[in-house]
Formats: C-alpha cells, structure tokens, sequence
C-alpha cells in the first residue's frame, strides 16, 4: 500500500511486500516421488529381495548362488513407473488440482485485501475521514495482510504434507506389488534404475519395467473400476 501522511506527518499506510501465493513454491512432484521411491526401492531390496533361502541360511544361500553364477537379478526404470503408473498421474493430478484451489483462495483474498485499501488511500487523500478513523482502519488492514501472510504459509505447509503422503503411498504401492510380484519369478535381486543414478549401465534383457507398469496398472484398475 502506498504511504500516506497523516495531518502530523505520521505514515497512514507503509508497503507491505506482496503475498502473492506463488512466492512459495512446491518442489515439483515428479522430483520428489523420483527421489523418495529410489531410497524406499533401495530399503525394498535389503528388506525383501537379499537370498532366496529363510533367514539364517540367506547369506550361505547368497554365496552359493554367487558361486554358481546363478543369481537372478531384474530391474526397473523408476523414471518410466513414474511417467506411466496411472497411480501417479492421478496423485499429480489431485496435487495440482489442490495447489490450483488454495492459491486461488489466496489471491482472492489478496484482491479484496487491496480494493480495501485503495478505497482507504482514496478517504485519506480525501480527508474524509479523521486521524483516530484512519488508524484504526489502517490497523484492521495490517492485520487483514498479516492474515494473508499466514493462510499462505499454511497452505504451502498443507501441500508439502500432501505431496509427502503421496510420497508414501506411492512407495508403500509399489513395495507392497513388488513383494507379490516376486513371489511369481523369484528374483533375488529387483534394482531400480534412474538415469543418472548409481547403476550406470544396465544390461535391457533383465528390464522388467514393462511388465511391472502394466501388471501394476492393472491392479489399480481393478482397485479403483478404472476411476
């Protein structure tokens, strides 16, 4: 709000820095899944994937595997789940749909926010209206602006939650149709592969991407009736 004077030159209205709700942003989700799914796949691995044989025999089983040249290792392309899972376009979808709905709020309450005090600016520069009126309406704008401040803090504090409990379902998702997956082929070894990532090279016969995208797109529609 631009600064006025008061008859006793005392400021009316100082600028206040704009609340705009895009100057918080959310890290992109497809980042963040990315990131958080390659540790929770990572943990997968140690938790359900090491051996084939019961606990106490797992590590001899492992080095006779070793031994024999007989351990059987897939991957899967995490950038591709992420890309094509239908569980994950529907988050991403629901998160911005979200993101949309709450800054929209926020700039509402923005507009009105500044048609107040453009109509205040207009009754001092009038003089219409007294010193102790003028103050008093000046407070009740600090405050309204302050409100702003925080309902967009809350907001932005919402999403990231949001975007973490996706984070969670997704990687719990996929963990949980990994472990029945496995039960079917018995890999000792299920990798996940991100370009960039700690596998450089990756041998494409051993690409089960596909074939989990499809089974796991297939287990959500039969969840969720193709909604």
């Amino acid at each position: 709000i631009p600064e006025q004077q008061s008859d006793n030159n005392e400021p009316i209205v100082r600028e206040e820095k704009d609340p705009s709700p895009t100057s918080n942003k959310i890290n992109p989700l497809l980042l963040a899944l990315n990131l958080v799914m390659l540790v929770g796949l990572i943990i997968l691995y140690i938790l359900y994937f090491t051996g084939s044989g019961s606990k106490n025999n797992s590590i001899s089983g492992a080095l006779s595997k070793a031994g024999s040249g007989t351990i059987s290792v897939a991957f899967v392309n995490n950038d591709s789940i992420l890309s094509n899972y239908e569980l994950v376009k529907k988050m991403r979808a629901d998160l911005e749909a979200k993101g949309r709905r709450l800054e929209g709020e926020v700039a509402a309450k923005q507009q009105a926010f500044e048609k107040d005090a453009a109509y205040f600016q207009e009754q001092v520069a009038k003089k219409a209206i007294s010193e102790k009126s003028a103050q008093e309406i000046y407070g009740q704008l600090q405050q309204n602006q302050q409100g702003i401040y925080q309902l967009r803090d809350r907001y932005a504090a919402e999403l990231q939650q949001s975007e973490m409990d996706m984070n969670v379902a997704l990687i719990d998702s996929v963990m949980n149709f990994l472990k029945r997956y496995n039960e079917k082929y018995k890999f000792d070894y299920i990798l996940g592969f991100t370009k960039g990532g700690n596998i450089l090279f990756a041998n494409d016969t051993l690409d089960v991407t596909n074939d989990v995208i499809k089974e796991l797109n297939m287990a959500y529609e039969k969840k969720h009736g193709g909604n």
